[in-house]
């Protein structure tokens, strides 16, 4: 409870500020624009952060993905280069390699990726043949919507079936069931037998690629129908490839088990393939998560930073307005000490009005920040779609913010911290007036 002292104090700081209601709403607009910077700013840092978070994690933190890499120096192979394929990549040696060298090891997921065309009476989709094992589902937790996964008789009986992505089965099924239809990827004819759940798309071994416009099926049908060369004809040329394996993924049962595993898989790769050939890649998305959280932070303090200056700045017109507003009351002071107002009391009158500006100022600057933080990614969606460079999907890492708990601590917290900095002097001002001659002030 206050004290009846404490409680007047507080009432004629109210007040005072309602005597002058145009300038006190002006002055504390410093701290509501600089409060609501810092909340919408650590909003928006903290969406990004989560959904790139998000992206790693569809690899797995404890995983380690193993990709195969196009050699830099020929990028491609084809007909006319002495008609020979370009052989790169891993193989189902490296894969039992490091089956027999990870002890921790509680999967290994190898995979092939094929590129060609899908077909569903007149409807033909460019896409990307995955061929993988029916754990992989147990390794990046994928969820079937329709029907069932590759199982472990799909992959010993070398069945013609497939899983097709979420955006690949809308768009070769589009008013229609596609479980038990029949499509073709490439030359051979393929049962669906699942849908997925949208995924999105990923940077890790699988390249980048959209994981919902895939058609998984088993490994063993990847390499008996298409076999080790793989033709590619989507820009129109003949390209040949010579590749067993495009991916092995090893699964850790610890993330402590992470990056040692991954230095032992370093050490045999380079042992067993041709160091002038870099064909292959080590990803540890567990180090990603490590880089985005530093890269997340290195982004708070200069968001923050930015948003102080708009802080310092309001708290220089707090100071230049109550400096101005002891000047204005120096008679009211006057007679205030000549009644027995000690210093303190004054200290305290012209303090409890600071704080209330900011605060209050602060406190709507958190609400005006938290619908910033929902509006901009909107209204730059809106922006970028009316301007047609690329709407929605160019800005799907804004496309979620996230208020924190901290940060509206942090923002308010700052706000009364500048409201009592930038009254001391002031307030120490009008304590330190003679009473004589503040009473003589005209």
């Amino acid at each position: 409870m206050l004290s009846l002292k404490s409680t007047e104090i507080l009432r004629l700081g109210v007040a005072n500020l309602l005597v002058h209601p145009g300038r006190s709403v002006l002055t504390m607009l410093g701290i509501l624009f600089g409060v609501c910077a810092v909340v919408a700013t650590l909003a928006i840092v903290e969406g990004i952060s989560l959904k790139m978070q998000e992206e790693v994690l569809k690899m797995g933190a404890t995983n380690i993905i193993v990709a195969a890499r196009k050699p830099a120096e020929s990028q491609s192979a084809s007909t006319g280069d002495q008609g020979h394929a370009l052989a790169y990549g891993l193989t189902y040696d490296d894969a039992e390699r490091i089956q027999s060298s990870i002890q921790g090891a509680s999967v290994i997921v190898p995979a092939r990726k094929i590129p060609v065309t899908a077909r569903y009476l007149t409807r033909r989709n460019r896409v990307e043949v995955f061929g993988t094992v029916p754990w992989y589902t147990e390794t990046y937790g994928i969820e079937v919507t329709q029907g069932r996964w590759l199982a472990p008789l799909d992959l010993k009986k070398m069945d013609n079936v497939t899983v097709l992505g979420s955006s690949l089965a809308v768009e070769l099924f589009p008013h229609e069931e596609p479980l038990g239809k029949v499509i073709w990827l490439g030359e051979n004819a393929y049962r669906v037998i699942g849908v997925l759940a949208p995924r999105g798309s990923g940077s890790a071994g699988a390249g980048g690629e959209d994981f919902d416009h895939v058609a998984y099926i088993p490994l063993t049908a990847a390499s008996r129908r298409f076999g080790n060369v793989i033709l590619d004809r989507s820009v129109g040329s003949h390209s040949f490839e010579m590749c067993e394996l495009h991916e092995i993924t090893v699964k850790l049962k610890s993330a402590e088990q992470v990056r040692p595993a991954a230095r032992i898989i370093t050490g045999l790769l380079e042992k067993f393939h041709d160091p002038k050939k870099k064909d292959w890649e080590v990803q540890v998305p567990l180090d990603r998560l490590d880089a985005l959280e530093r890269t997340k932070w290195l982004f708070v303090v200069l968001g923050v930073s930015i948003a102080a200056i708009s802080l310092l700045v309001g708290g220089i017109g707090i100071m230049n307005i109550m400096l101005a507003s002891v000047t204005e009351r120096t008679r009211e002071i006057g007679i205030r000490r000549a009644l027995g107002a000690k210093r303190r009391d004054i200290v305290s009158q012209f303090l409890v009005e600071t704080v209330v500006l900011s605060t209050l100022g602060g406190a709507i600057g958190v609400f005006v920040g938290v619908l910033m933080a929902w509006g901009i990614p909107w209204a730059l969606a809106r922006v970028a779609e009316i301007l047609k460079v690329g709407g929605e999907a160019a800005l799907s890492n804004l496309s979620r913010t996230v208020v924190t708990p901290g940060a509206v601590i942090l923002a308010l917290s700052a706000s009364i911290f500048v409201g009592i900095a930038s009254g001391v002097y002031p307030a120490y001002r009008a304590a330190q007036m003679d009473p004589i001659r503040a009473l003589r002030h005209e």
